[in-house]
């Protein structure tokens, strides 16, 4: 085993934070772990060297292309309009008999074998919360709205892939180019009440490698009901008060020993987080607009 570095990879950043535990779920035996030198770079102690890890993530891009892969894909038909006709839909607040249909086809993968499928549909949502137009409230996570749709900017970074921006992204970092975006990087906040000139003519960017890193890494951070509501990992709060906090540690985690750190609170006592390998908790608060868009605020550390 080694230990490969990812200066592109900051984990202070909820989209470096998520796209980390993308690369903890992707490269087979792995574990990951979290400079402490202030940089918050992540590490990845692997059998794997730095260009299989590029061509692995190339890969599994590439494959997300398949038509019969269902891991991830929620489409839906919106009805017609007296604007316009019926339109396919890929996003996740879906009408509640959509959602179910989802979650039965996960299921029957599940039943042959397939974990990929229902590990999105819990990061997803669940066919309990409604939002105010009755349809499938989705995880606290979903920021895009209007006419941008959460899944339809997944397949568009998936498809911009190479192992060029790979590579780049993840060694060397400042991997942005022009395209649209998730919104999981507080850097592409576009609220224009928060800037000097209308954010709209610069256009946005993206980078695509640690955006779909990122995404591949949603299934660590699941939704729950609560009653009739809905609870994401990690996300404390609720309406327009909610805070994204995670944790960062020095010591080598696997996949699940990451999955049950990121169900605890570590708000409280420094020492007991410091004696589990614990040396710092970031948060992020989630702002949304009056549109619907949502955004992390810049994180702090403590």
């Amino acid at each position: 085993m080694s230990c490969v570095e990812l200066p592109g990879v900051d984990g202070s950043n909820p989209l470096g934070f998520f796209a980390a535990l993308g690369l903890l779920r992707m490269v087979p035996r792995s574990k990951l772990a979290f400079a402490t030198d202030g940089s918050f770079r992540a590490f990845l102690e692997t059998d794997t060297t730095p260009s299989d890890i590029v061509a692995l993530i190339a890969s599994d891009a590439e494959a997300g292309a398949a038509a019969e892969h269902p891991s991830w894909r929620l489409t839906y038909t919106k009805p017609a309009t007296k604007k316009q006709g019926p339109q396919g839909v890929a996003d996740l607040k879906a009408p509640p008999p959509d959602f179910t249909k989802f979650l039965a086809r996960c299921l029957d993968c599940w039943m042959n074998g397939d974990d990929e499928a229902v590990a999105y549909a819990a990061a997803f949502g669940t066919d309990v919360a409604l939002d105010g137009k009755g349809n499938t409230k989705p995880t606290a996570f979903h920021f895009t709205a209007a006419n941008q749709t959460f899944l339809g900017a997944v397949e568009t970074i998936r498809a911009a892939l190479d192992k060029g921006w790979i590579e780049t992204s993840l060694f060397s970092g400042h991997g942005e180019r022009p395209g649209s975006n998730l919104r999981w990087d507080p850097g592409s906040e576009r609220n224009w009440a928060l800037m000097a000139n209308n954010p709209n003519d610069d256009g946005t960017r993206v980078d695509a490698p640690l955006e779909w890193l990122a995404f591949r890494g949603l299934p660590l951070l699941p939704s729950f009901p609560r009653g009739t509501r809905i609870i994401t990992t990690a996300v404390f709060g609720r309406g327009d008060d909610m805070t994204f906090s995670w944790p960062l540690w020095s010591v080598f985690t696997s996949q699940l020993t990451a999955r049950s750190v990121l169900q605890l609170d570590w708000t409280g006592s420094v020492r007991d987080r410091i004696g589990r390998g614990v040396f710092a908790v970031c948060s992020s608060s989630i702002r949304r607009t009056s549109q619907g868009f949502g955004n992390f605020g810049p994180p702090t550390v403590t």
